[in-house]
């Protein structure tokens, strides 16, 4: 299967607010990074927002199945730490392929953008949950969504 890159939306179960404890945003930080090694996955961006994710991947698999193994990987991981065995996600998430880097690149302004937007932070590199904070070092683009200047001559 070619790889595709893909801006995902998966929301929590009735929108609940998962993510505003913070502790449970760095579990799924943490489930993200062991996420990428496992499922075929490279993660380009994300952002947890309280009640949902964005993420930027390129998957080498079924999206669908990609996305649900990470969903699953950290249900396990509130349920193993936490005893918590209520649903965490909703069953349906968005799903958007990405062709061209204009696409990629609005994709990333959302995902950059959110927490500014809703009045969390006044810069995206202000907003611990996210990618433009993270301590982790992330996966590169697939080239031909890269910005030229970032492009290999």
């Amino acid at each position: 299967m070619p790889a595709t890159t893909h801006f995902i939306t998966a929301p929590t179960f009735h929108r609940k607010r998962v993510f505003h404890n913070e502790l449970f945003g760095e579990m799924l930080m943490d489930a993200l990074m062991r996420w990428r090694q496992s499922a075929e996955v490279s993660l380009h961006d994300y952002v947890i927002m309280p009640d949902h994710i964005h993420l930027l991947v390129t998957t080498r698999t079924d999206v669908i199945a990609a996305v649900e193994s990470l969903q699953r990987l950290f249900a396990e991981d509130l349920a193993r730490q936490y005893g918590y065995s209520g649903e965490v996600w909703e069953p349906a998430f968005q799903d958007r392929e990405l062709h061209d880097l204009e696409e990629c690149s609005e994709c990333t302004r959302k995902i950059h953008s959110n927490p500014v937007r809703v009045g969390f932070c006044n810069n995206p590199r202000e907003y611990r949950m996210s990618s433009k904070s993270s301590r982790w070092v992330l996966d590169p683009l697939p080239e031909r969504l890269r910005p030229l200047e970032l492009q290999v001559v």
